[in-house]
């Protein structure tokens, strides 16, 4: 059976190759009736878009990878799930097309499900990476061949491109926040030291805790509900904590229960503040309070900074740090 061709499907509703040209390349300037009609056409032909050729036509695929880490498996949580929904809402909005990976950044080469290959192949013209930690290969590979990326996070050489919270003002803040709250007895639950968003958080933390009398406790490599939950219940053995501060609204979630089934109560006996502001935790019993993130605007930043560099290419003298502030959502738990 014949492929179906482009002059096939414009023949079918009686428009011009062009005109089929600019419905598949989403153009503004062709009507919703006309493209409802080169739609039933293509799909009448049985007519598929290469988005590959479509895309290296003009020298580019408009693929760009987004690098989840894999976390030992447990790579995507509520956070990645609302970053990823804006980043695909933009992406259309640039004509690009995003492609997810899971990905190992301490050794992408031994690992052939990792999405770094789309980018080694030239298959993906850019990348964003969610997270990254120290030294990170997928950096270092990025630079040497001059492929557009960006960073979240905070990586630690400067000339690294990122879009991040400033972390150190999250832990300083949150911190500050539960002095305000003459709450002495604090334990901050955060992830993985391995990311340098975590090193900071940590010492902005200690920072607000500083000359303030309070007693406090980190326990890292938090990074799920479920270690959350355990860590929570040896901790209330351990200690007499009167706040947790907990690096994601959503490992909250843990320590919330391993409170109730200690016998106490939040915020009367324990207070929680998270990080993030996921809209789930508004619904948490009691609502958490938290220091919110915009996800919006962080998600806007690394699209727009990686879809520019590759359009216009490297811009050698243009800005590439962005640091977004915090703030304070008081709501019932503390």
């Amino acid at each position: 059976m014949k492929k179906a061709t482009i002059v096939d499907v414009a023949n079918a509703c009686g428009v011009s190759m062009k005109t089929v040209s600019r419905v598949i390349n989403n153009s503004p300037n062709v009507s919703e009736k006309t493209k409802e009609k080169v739609f039933a056409a293509m799909k009448e032909q049985g007519y598929q878009v290469n988005i590959l050729a479509k895309g290296l036509k003009g020298s580019h695929t408009n693929i760009i990878v987004v690098f989840a880490d894999r976390h030992h498996e447990e790579h995507l949580s509520i956070w990645h799930n609302i970053m990823l929904k804006y980043l695909f809402s933009y992406a259309k909005e640039s004509n690009m097309k995003l492609v997810l990976s899971p990905s190992n950044s301490e050794c992408f080469e031994e690992d052939e499900t990792d999405g770094f290959y789309l980018i080694a192949s030239g298959i993906a013209d850019g990348a964003i990476l969610l997270e990254n930690i120290l030294n990170d290969p997928r950096v270092d590979y990025f630079e040497q061949h001059k492929i557009p990326y960006v960073v979240f996070g905070e990586p630690e050489n400067a000339s690294v491109p990122s879009v991040s919270l400033d972390n150190f003002d999250v832990g300083y803040n949150g911190g500050r926040y539960l002095i305000g709250k003459n709450y002495r007895k604090i334990a901050l639950f955060i992830g993985e030291q391995k990311f340098l968003s975590t090193q900071l958080r940590i010492e902005g933390f200690e920072k607000a805790m500083y000359g303030s009398g309070a007693e406090y406790h980190v326990f890292t490599g938090i990074d799920t509900v479920e270690k959350a939950y355990w860590k929570s219940k040896e901790v209330l053995e351990q200690y007499d904590i009167q706040a947790f501060f907990v690096s994601g609204d959503e490992r909250a979630l843990g320590v919330y229960r391993g409170i109730y089934e200690k016998g106490y109560r939040i915020p009367e006996d324990i207070a929680v503040l998270g990080i993030d502001n996921i809209t789930l935790g508004e619904f948490y019993y009691p609502p958490i309070s938290t220091v919110a993130q915009d996800f919006k605007d962080l998600a806007k930043c690394c699209m727009d900074f990686v879809v520019r560099e590759i359009r216009e290419g490297r811009q050698q003298d243009g800005r590439r740090i962005f640091k977004f502030p915090s703030k304070i959502i008081e709501r019932k738990s503390t």
